[in-house]
Formats: structure tokens, C-alpha cells, sequence
């Protein structure tokens, strides 16, 4: 039976018009973004990317990411949060709805104008029928969410993310890609200074000169969103503190719910069930 609606499915609109700099961050749900005004350096994972009016960005549970205003514009965007279960139960054997989010051509995609204006509008008609909760809202929601997912992924069929260029400097991409390589290790601040041949002090600063974050709070992302993957993949909660580098099943337990907001054991309960 298809799920027509969940409560933790999330649409909205928002428009900032003061200074925008959160930190890192992460969700149990896919995202799909959309900005509509603002001027956008997007970071997620190991690419930091400037972004224009019009460009979508398709997020999962495992990719760690923030936006930050870089000028004095209004921000407005819209985004809907889906559960990965919802998608699975919207999908068919012919039609893989969860595909726009690992597409071969990336993440990052322009959409005309045309198309951003359907999307925004389709995003507008959700809330709407939210907010007045007439008979059959739910019905509708769940229709105009599949239409969305279907656009999506059509348009990720063709590729458009080379018209997003790299933000990061060689060096810092050589440092995310050392610390990706070696999360199950005892990484630290000294011996990812070493690898580099430069003091921490500087690594530290260079690091958050570029990312706006800082090197520590990277690495516990990272590590998470690694376990993330591990409990999706069926590994034991033992396997997965270890692989993901956290050596104190303790530690993991806590930091895990301090950046998913659940447990190990309830994210595999909500959210790994039926993940494509």
C-alpha cells in the first residue's frame, strides 16, 4: 500500500534579509533546495560551490552542508524535507523516485525559468493546501509531491553540474579528502598537521578561513554521516562505533544524538526501514 502523506513531510518558504551563517549540519531526511533570491556560497561535503537564483540542490541524510549569504540580498528559498521511506513507497520497479539525490551528474543543478517558477508554485500550492486542511489535502500534497519527484529526476538526466565551479583552494580540498580517507582512524589535529607538514595552528586556521567551520566539527559530521551509512548498510552498532572512528561506544551514542537528535537504534528504526 502506498503511503499517501507523513508528518514528517516538510515544505516551506523562507525569506532572510539579515546576515545568514550557520555551521555544518545534517538532517535524517532527503532535501531538495531550491533558491529563488540571494547571493549563495553552498557548501556540502568536500565542495563548496557558488550558486545563483535558480539553482536546485539535491540533499540525503548523509551529506553534511549549510548556506551562507555572502552579501546583504534577501535570501528566499523554498525546500521540502522527505522521509527516505516516503520516496520508497512513491517509487515503483520502474521508477526509482529516490534517484535525483545520487545522480551521476551530481547534485547541483540550474533550472530555467520556467521551471523554477513550476517548482516554487507547486511548493506555494503545498502550503496552501496545508494551511486549510480542506478534504482530500493530504491527496493532493502527496500528488503534487510526486509530481515534483518526477520532474526532478527527469531533469537530473541531463547533466548540468559542470556550470557550478569549485570555491575550495587545492589545499583544502587535499585536506577534506585526507580526513574522508582516514575517519576510522585516530585523527587529530597534530598528525593531520604532520600529513600536511604544517603547524596546527595554522591548519586550523586556514580550515576555517575556508569552510567557515572548524576542523573538529568537520570530522564529527563526517563520522556520523559514515555511520549513517554503516546502520543503512545492516552493521551492528558495535561494527559501526568503531568503523566510523569512534573508539567509546559511549561517545558514539551521545554525539550521534546530538547531531541527528535519536539514537543509533531509533535512526534505523525510522529512518533505514525501506531506504532505496
Amino acid at each position: 500500500m502506498i503511503q499517501l502523506y507523513s508528518d514528517q513531510l516538510e515544505f516551506k518558504i523562507y525569506r532572510d534579509y539579515n546576515h545568514w551563517n550557520p555551521d555544518f549540519h545534517m538532517h535524517n531526511f532527503y532535501e531538495i533546495f531550491f533558491l529563488r533570491q540571494g547571493n549563495i556560497d553552498f557548501y556540502m561535503n568536500n565542495t563548496k560551490r557558488h550558486i545563483v537564483p535558480g539553482t536546485m540542490v539535491f540533499i540525503t541524510d548523509q551529506d553534511i552542508h549549510k548556506s551562507i549569504l555572502i552579501s546583504d540580498d534577501i535570501y528566499e528559498r523554498a525546500f521540502i524535507h522527505i522521509p527516505p521511506a516516503l520516496i520508497t513507497s512513491c517509487s515503483s520497479p520502474l521508477t526509482n523516485l529516490s534517484g535525483c539525490f545520487h545522480s551521476s551528474f551530481g547534485q547541483f543543478f540550474q533550472l530555467s525559468q520556467k521551471q523554477g517558477d513550476l517548482f516554487f508554485n507547486t511548493v506555494q500550492n503545498m502550503i496552501h493546501l496545508e494551511k486549510n486542511k480542506e478534504f482530500g489535502h493530504d491527496i493532493m500534497i502527496h500528488s503534487e509531491l510526486l509530481k515534483i519527484l518526477v520532474s526532478a529526476n527527469s531533469l537530473c538526466q541531463s547533466n548540468t553540474e559542470n556550470q557550478f565551479s569549485e570555491q575550495y583552494s587545492r589545499r583544502i580540498c587535499d585536506m577534506i579528502h585526507y580526513i574522508e580517507e582516514h575517519l576510522s582512524e585516530n585523527l587529530t589535529l597534530e598528525s593531520i598537521a604532520k600529513h600536511f607538514s604544517i603547524d596546527k595552528y595554522h591548519l586550523c586556521h586556514i580550515f576555517k578561513t575556508e569552510t567557515n567551520s572548524t576542523v573538529y566539527h568537520y570530522i564529527q559530521l563526517k563520522r556520523i554521516a559514515l555511520a549513517k551509512r554503516l546502520l543503512a548498510e545492516g552493521h551492528s552498532l558495535t561494527e559501526v562505533c568503531f568503523d566510523a572512528g569512534f573508539n567509546d561506544y559511549n561517545h558514539f551514542i551521545t554525539t550521534f544524538k546530538k547531531h541527528s537528535g535519536m539514537t543509533p537504534k531509533k535512526y534505523v528504526q525510522t529512518s533505514c526501514a525501506n531506504i532505496p
